[in-house]
């Protein structure tokens, strides 16, 4: 069971993890083009690119969680219909979001916070990532389908391989091209493309059944149903990013939100590396529970808090020692240093926790305790963590800004604890 385990987890982790390296390469580049100015645009727009990543995550994840299920039912043909939907919900998610954005980018930027040469930078990066947004949409919605096809490693592939053609494409369009910030989403929307071509290719080798637009609507919004939570859970870092800029704007203007835009670098990819024990480890969760064998659901969940916990205190101390160095590497001014130091320190805490948190969602979700899974997923983003972001700085200045986001993580471990200790006495009870 552990192999099996690790064969399903560990390239759905790498896959996470390089989508949320992608923000990192950005931020590297960015910072040494454009400076505080361009880490500055880049962070307060990045809710947009945010929402369509997210997009794509909730309904693939959607799709892809009742696709196990019916698989583990024995379910062909209803496996057959639910791809079929998946698939065309996504590509038209895609195209209108894109054109909502278009709509409403300029007013949405104003009200993140962006103004001035910020706003000018802001324009010209979001201009690009909303015009590829259905590539972006499809690009990430198609992965957990993948993964959900016992194709785990062509999934981690396809990401591997688009995290190396934006490196490329940011280095070249933002250096030898001159191009700034354009560059950047330049290289994001290439990536995406990339990623996009691989995964259908390799479903259209690896998929017997035929594929063929279709959208059903009971399927639909079953998608919708279950897509929820991966939504949540994939907006939930960007809300936080949100009032997080707020906040940093009025203590320490936007020399405190470039010195947030590195944090938000390395608390990402760390976030999405700890997110993908959980979604790892879905495919599995979702057929044992769809099949009825309770031994080894409880075998897998027992499997991935360890893993959970065992990554957290890793990634903990090695963005510890890293730190000291951090800023640099990202062309961070002096100003905005004097705030780097502490406040990557008590955010990287929080890695202690978030794995147990986010797989207590993936869990609940792969479970189809749908209506649980999309109450905790905003009571976190909508309530626990903007509440401390707003109180915790009134006390303390800008340390309760960084102080948040473990109190946050803190808050959700002791909540899905009392969960799961009123789930466990009725279970003794039946």
């Amino acid at each position: 069971m552990f192999r099996r385990i690790l064969k399903q987890a560990l390239p759905t982790m790498i896959a996470f993890t390089m989508s949320g390296m992608y923000s990192v390469v950005d931020g590297l580049f960015v910072g040494k083009a454009a400076g505080d100015i361009g880490l500055a645009a880049i962070n307060i727009a990045w809710p947009i690119p945010a929402v369509i990543t997210a997009l794509g995550v909730g309904i693939g994840t959607g799709g892809s969680v009742l696709y196990s299920n019916m698989m583990g039912k024995g379910d062909r043909e209803g496996c057959r219909r639910m791809f079929n939907t998946t698939a065309t919900l996504l590509v038209l998610a895609g195209i209108l979001l894109s054109l909502f954005l278009f709509l409403v980018r300029d007013p949405l930027l104003q009200i993140l916070g962006a103004e001035g040469e910020v706003l000018e930078e802001a324009q010209k990066y979001t201009g690009i990532i909303i015009a590829g947004g259905v590539l972006q949409v499809c690009g990430t919605g198609i992965t957990p389908i993948l993964r959900n096809m016992n194709l785990s490693f062509a999934a981690m592939i396809s990401m591997v391989t688009g995290f190396a053609v934006n490196i490329g494409v940011n280095y070249y369009l933002m250096f030898p091209m001159g191009m700034g910030i354009r560059g950047a989403a330049w290289g994001t929307v290439t990536a995406q493309l990339v990623v996009l071509v691989i995964s259908v290719a390799v479903l259209l080798k690896a998929y017997k059944e035929k594929a063929r637009p279709a959208l059903e609507g009971k399927l639909a919004a079953g998608i919708c149903r279950s897509g929820v939570t991966a939504f949540g859970v994939s907006l939930a870092p960007t809300v936080a990013l949100i009032f997080t800029n707020w906040q940093c704007l009025r203590y320490g203007g936007n020399a405190a939100v470039a010195c947030y835009a590195v944090i938000s670098y390395i608390v990402f990819p760390v976030q999405y590396l700890l997110t993908g024990i959980g979604d790892g480890v879905q495919p599995l969760l979702s057929y044992y529970n769809g099949a009825g064998k309770p031994a080894e659901l409880a075998q897998v969940r027992k499997t991935a808090r360890a893993g959970a916990g065992v990554l957290g205190v890793i990634t903990m101390a090695a963005v510890f020692i890293c730190t000291p160095h951090l800023a640099r590497w990202f062309g961070l001014s002096d100003e905005a240093v004097v705030f780097f130091e502490t406040g990557m320190r008590i955010s990287a805490l929080a890695f202690l926790v978030t794995g147990f948190v986010k797989f207590n969602l993936s869990y609940l979700n792969a479970v189809l305790k749908t209506k649980l899974a999309v109450i905790l997923t905003f009571a976190e983003s909508l309530i626990v963590s903007p509440a401390y972001l707003f109180l915790l700085p009134v006390a303390v200045g800008m340390s309760g800004i960084w102080i948040s986001l473990p109190a946050t993580a803190v808050t959700m471990l002791v909540i899905y604890g009392i969960i799961n200790r009123k789930e466990m006495s009725y279970e003794k009870k039946d």
